[in-house]
């Protein structure tokens, strides 16, 4: 009875869908952690590289949507750019260098982005007034299907990572990948195909009604994306705060007890998903409905209330470790429930009205336009953490005898982090004698006045090859140190804020806007 009417290709879209959302999220898992681990980033950094891939994977969907609608279709289009895509995860998995970063990441960007749109418009594009009341439900297995494949690779991947190293652990991904390719091009007999029609796009391009439709949705994705800036932080600053000793990340479940890995922790989102969508689906919004009317947009509002209120939790752990203090990981459990409540509330309403609101033959287009809301906020986050968090320092002179010493006049503290980057000129060697640029993010600890001990630098295991003065010279070192704007919970909290007063720009426009449906025929 559940599956009546429902098209028949939609196993074959579900089935790829929760093989590619493996492949992606198992990638981004570990991405950050390979960052400041492997090739030593400073987290600053590290989290300004992750959403600015964050912002390319969002902003190129508008050309897979283009290419979908004018040349390709949309079959065609999702079939072509997966293995670009493929190719991607190739990469990674077999250059484990800063280029072969950037060349992995450029080629998953264009293969995972250009897809986006034209995936979920694919799955909408199988229903028309005859089973139009299946949407709603096909959208909840859909995005069932993205946690369902992002739950089992964020637990597994980083195992790899741990036993096996970046090889195999991009490799995987990478495998689940070429799946979701062969799994979709299986059910090419099944799909209503939707031909590209470039002379009705264009028609449609140039008139009043799709004016109106981009200016109403864009300005609904517009509050939208300060919601992304904050919630694809779970992959960057919140992995960067469970990496900290101070966090306890020993977990009971029922009779067995582990330690979880950081990048391990993102794995409650997902689970969370499974368990709210249908809760929030069948019980929750039909009980509010009998007593108020509960709109897209006032769903929308409410999950911007939830993304702030997890980021004040986030912001108080991270004063009680700023401060030297222990914590459970448990703590951040919680600021995960509360965000994914957001997430359901906001990401699934907005995809789904997305579709629905958009004319039927610029339905990639429109899609496309919703993830570039997602674009917009990874951007804001990685201009953040390049413009707002750095704060450059001086200096005077540094030592080494059992320990890294620096000197310099400016007001760190105890606990305080701060950057080391390869303008420094330093090298360590390991045991087996190589070399790699001393770099990335270290706390301090105050010795006497302006003296301060790097730590977490082992110089027993690691040597100091000098390149330049490694002495008690005085010499001024003006790019080679950062420290950082923001303490403690201000960092977090300055998110929360912004959130907050977006939400409540937002809220008036959620009674003012109307709704208007277009559908197949």
């Amino acid at each position: 009875k559940f599956w009546k009417g429902m098209p028949k290709g939609i196993p074959f879209i579900v089935g790829n869908e929760a093989a590619e959302r493996f492949s992606y999220y198992g990638m981004k898992a570990i991405l950050t952690v390979f960052m400041v681990q492997y090739l030593r980033l400073p987290e600053n950094q590290a989290t300004e590289w992750y959403h600015n891939f964050g912002t390319a994977v969002y902003f190129l969907p508008i050309f897979g949507a283009l290419l979908s609608d004018l040349v390709l279709g949309k079959y065609r289009t999702i079939l072509f750019l997966s293995m670009v895509y493929c190719g991607g995860h190739l990469v990674l998995a077999l250059n484990e260098t800063k280029d072969g970063l950037l060349w992995g990441l450029t080629l998953i960007a264009i293969g995972s982005g250009g897809i986006k749109p034209c995936v979920s418009a694919h799955v909408g594009d199988q229903f028309g007034e005859r089973n139009k009341h299946l949407i709603n439900t096909i959208f909840n297995i859909f995005y069932f299907a993205i946690n369902f494949g992002s739950f089992f690779s964020t637990l597994l991947t980083p195992i790899l990572l741990e036993i096996y190293g970046p090889a195999v652990a991009f490799g995987l991904p990478g495998a689940l990948m070429f799946l979701a390719t062969f799994v979709f091009w299986l059910g090419r007999r099944e799909y209503l195909h939707v031909p590209a029609r470039p002379q009705m796009f264009l028609e449609e391009l140039f008139s009043d009604r799709f004016l109106k439709t981009v200016l109403r949705l864009g300005l609904v994705y517009l509050f939208i994306s300060i919601f992304w800036a904050l919630y694809d932080q779970t992959g960057s600053s919140w992995l960067i705060q469970s990496q900290s000793k101070l966090m306890d990340k020993n977990v009971s479940l029922f009779f067995w007890e582990f330690e979880i890995l950081p990048s391990q922790i993102n794995t409650i989102n997902p689970i969370l998903v499974m368990i709210m969508v249908p809760i929030f689906t069948f019980v929750l919004y039909p009980f509010i409905n009998r007593f108020f009317e509960l709109k897209a947009l006032h769903k929308i509002f409410l999950g911007m209330l939830f993304c702030a209120w997890s980021f004040y939790i986030i912001g108080g752990i991270e004063e009680k470790i700023h401060n030297g203090e222990s914590v459970h990981v448990y703590t951040q459990f919680w600021a995960y429930v509360v965000l994914t409540a957001g997430e359901v509330l906001l990401s699934l309403t907005a995809l789904e009205y997305s579709y629905t609101q958009s004319p039927v033959s610029m339905k990639s287009v429109v899609m496309s336009l919703f993830l570039m809301s997602v674009s917009l906020g990874n951007f804001t986050a990685s201009q953040v953490n390049k413009y707002l968090i750095d704060k450059p320092i001086v200096v005077n002179g540094f030592e080494s005898k059992q320990s890294l010493v620096i000197e310099t006049n400016e007001n760190l503290e105890t606990r305080d982090k701060i950057n080391i980057n390869e303008d420094l000129g330093l090298e360590l060697i390991d045991e087996k004698n190589e070399t790699r640029p001393l770099t990335g993010t270290f706390k301090v600890e105050k010795i006497s006045g302006n003296k301060f001990k790097v730590l977490d630098i082992n110089m027993e295991e690691l040597k100091i090859k000098e390149k330049v003065g490694f002495s008690e010279k005085r010499i001024e070192f003006k790019n080679a140190f950062s420290s950082y704007n923001m303490r403690g919970a201000e960092y977090f909290n300055f998110f929360a804020l912004m959130m907050l007063i977006t939400s409540v720009v937002f809220l008036p426009f959620s009674f003012i806007l109307k709704e208007r449906i277009y559908l197949q025929a």
